[in-house]
């Protein structure tokens, strides 16, 4: 099982603040096939990174059993 709980995700630069991931909140059951669609800009491959461990998300939890 995966689950997101409440991820929130904000770039910082300088002055300039840009919210990736708000309050983002999904459970993965085992062996389940998963698509993720959206927009240009939607956070699909943030979320992505977050989940395979290439980047770090600023606040919730990520629960891999």
């Amino acid at each position: 099982m995966l689950q997101l709980k409440n991820i929130v995700k904000t770039y910082v630069t300088g002055e300039l603040v840009q919210h990736a991931l708000q309050d983002v909140s999904i459970n993965f059951r085992e062996n389940e096939f998963v698509s993720i669609l959206g927009q240009s800009g939607s956070g699909k491959t943030t979320m992505l990174n977050l989940i395979g461990g290439l980047d770090r998300y600023t606040s919730g939890d990520l629960i891999i059993n």
